[in-house]
This record gives structure tokens, C-alpha cells and sequence, in this order.
């Protein structure tokens, strides 16, 4: 006879609405995650409460909060999920056409922003009814966690993650400015004409370590610092129609100029800094018939955007002013 004491077996049909009920915080946002109804999203929960004893959600004037031991709960969830992930996704064939299946791709701003219309336009084409989420690049720190809640991460070479990692592409950064501005205001603008400009800026990878900057440095220009964020996507709409430049990636600075009144130039070539990215992860989706299709849909988007087309022809920024 089973004791009245005992702990109910764990169902595991309810992993996955746990993970997403706890990361989302709302039955209603759960069950569009889940292509479940409310009811039986709301029905899910009430077993899982009972399962642990705990309310899990509780409201908290509006908005609904985990309880501590939900927080304590919530990373053990989602390791489980990914690590059961490969397991119950081969249990059927992987079809795009009509898998409804939503994807998660960590990326910084500059990347989704080139990414995101190739790439929608792809899921379009092969598989109309999943989703795609971009989420911001998560933190290195050497592990594999972040793929515990995203299906590939985009980011440059040396990202630190011990997974599986393909090249895609190389860009470089070029300069960028409003037309009107006083540094294209004469026939053959040099390097130097940068330090009497101030500059819009934006930090990669550290925020004590001005990577963009380094390039001004090597070349010997002090520069004014007018404007400094996290992210590159924003640069262009900070130097349009103000006195300031920008360093940005050439696809970033070609995407802008078409929509907004800006002017390109290339770098000389010995300030010149190339920037590779790549896509990563989780070696346990190697083989992973979904993550593959992902990863491959990547590689063959990544094509077209040298394709797109861009604003004016760039003009070039000599290295020193003549004798």
C-alpha cells in the first residue's frame, strides 16, 4: 500500500509548462508560449502547485511573482528541460514546414538588426508557422548555461563558449557622419580632420575597454567623446543630423544609410579592424534535427546580405594630410 506521505511521481508532460510559467510569470503569456488554451495552461499550474506544495506564481498588484522557492527552482527546471530537449525531439522527425516551434537566437543589437529580416524571410519561405525570438547576448562566462534558454547564440570570434562554434561572416567598420558635417566639407578628408569632431561611441565587449576608439588611437587622434552607449544599432540615429561620427560595421552603415541622411567613409587601411562572427551551440545539439535546420538556414541567409542594397557610394578617408 502506497503511504499517504509519499511523494507523487513527477509527470513529465509537466517540464516544459513549469519552465515557461515560471519564466514568463503569466498564464496567459505561458499558453500562447505553449499553444495550450488558458485553461489548461491555468490547469497545469494548479497540478504543479499541488506537485510541490507551493503556489509557485502569487500576485503581487498586477503582475504575478515567483515565489522564493520558484526562484530557487527556476535554473534546475530549465537545465532539465535542456538537457531532455535532444531526447524528446527525436522522438519525432523535424519537418519546417509545419513545425510550430519557436527558436531563440542570443545576438547584440548590431546583429539582430542585420540579421533579423534575412532570416524572418527564410522562416517564411521553409517554415511559416514557427517563431523567432532574437534575445540579447548573454553574459561570457565560460559555460554552457546561457543555451539552457537559447538555441544558438551569434556573436565574434573568441565569444569564450566551450560549445560548438561556425564561422559566418567578416565585416569591418567604416566611419560614418552626416553630409553636412564639417569632416566631409572639403574635396579629400583626412584621418586627422577626426579629432575636431565629437564622436558617438559604443562599448563591444567591456565597459572600462573602449575597443571602437583603439582604431583612433593607433593612428595618433585624440578625440571628444559627444555621446556614449552599449550596442552599435543606435549610432546611426545619433549621427544623423547632428555634428558627430561614428565607427559602426559596414552592413550596419550601409542598412542605415538607406533610411537615414548619412554619409560612409572607409577607414585607411592601416586602421582598418576587422570583426568575424560566428554562431555557437550546445554540443549536445550537434545532431539535433531542429537546431540543424536553424543553423543551416543561418548559413544560407548570411549569403544575401552582402546582396541588400546600400546608400551612397562610401568615400575614403586618407591616412595623413598632404605636405
Amino acid at each position: 500500500m502506497e503511504r499517504e506521505d509519499a511523494v507523487p511521481e513527477f509527470d513529465l508532460n509537466l517540464l516544459r509548462p513549469l519552465l515557461v510559467l515560471l519564466e514568463e510569470r503569466s498564464v496567459t503569456r505561458a499558453a500562447v508560449r505553449l499553444h495550450l488554451s488558458q485553461p489548461a495552461t491555468s490547469a497545469a499550474l494548479a497540478r504543479l502547485r499541488r506537485q510541490y506544495d507551493d503556489d509557485l506564481l502569487v500576485r503581487t498588484g498586477r503582475t504575478m511573482q515567483l515565489t522564493p522557492f520558484a526562484r530557487d527552482l527556476l535554473p534546475a527546471v530549465a537545465h532539465a528541460v535542456a538537457e531532455l530537449r535532444p531526447v524528446i525531439d527525436r522522438k519525432q522527425s523535424f519537418d519546417p514546414a509545419h513545425t510550430e516551434r519557436r527558436f531563440v537566437i542570443g545576438a547584440t543589437d548590431y546583429m539582430t538588426a542585420i540579421l533579423a529580416g534575412p532570416l524572418l524571410r527564410t522562416f517564411a519561405a521553409e517554415a511559416p508557422r514557427a517563431s523567432l525570438d532574437f534575445a540579447p547576448q548573454p553574459l561570457r562566462d565560460g559555460t554552457l548555461a546561457p543555451f539552457s534558454q537559447l538555441d544558438l547564440i551569434v556573436g565574434p570570434v573568441g565569444f569564450q563558449l566551450p560549445g560548438r562554434s561556425q564561422e559566418l561572416f567578416t565585416d569591418e567598420f567604416v566611419l560614418i557622419a552626416d553630409p553636412d558635417n564639417s569632416v566631409l566639407g572639403v574635396p579629400d578628408p583626412t584621418i586627422e580632420m577626426l579629432s575636431a569632431v565629437p564622436h558617438a561611441t559604443a562599448y563591444l565587449n567591456d565597459p572600462d575597454h573602449d575597443e571602437l576608439q583603439d582604431l583612433l588611437r593607433r593612428a595618433g587622434i585624440d578625440y571628444i567623446v559627444g555621446a556614449r552607449l552599449f550596442g552599435l544599432a543606435a549610432l546611426p540615429l545619433l549621427v544623423s543630423g547632428t555634428d558627430m561620427v561614428a565607427l559602426v560595421p559596414r552592413m550596419l552603415a550601409a542598412k542605415a544609410s538607406r533610411t537615414l541622411h548619412l554619409a560612409v567613409l572607409e577607414l585607411p587601411e592601416q586602421v582598418r579592424m576587422p570583426m568575424m562572427e560566428c554562431m555557437y551551440w550546445h554540443p549536445r545539439d550537434e545532431d539535433d534535427p531542429a537546431i540543424l535546420w536553424l543553423r543551416n538556414a543561418l548559413s544560407r541567409t548570411v549569403p544575401s546580405l552582402s546582396r541588400e542594397p546600400s546608400g551612397p557610394a562610401p568615400r575614403r578617408l586618407r591616412a595623413a594630410t598632404s605636405d
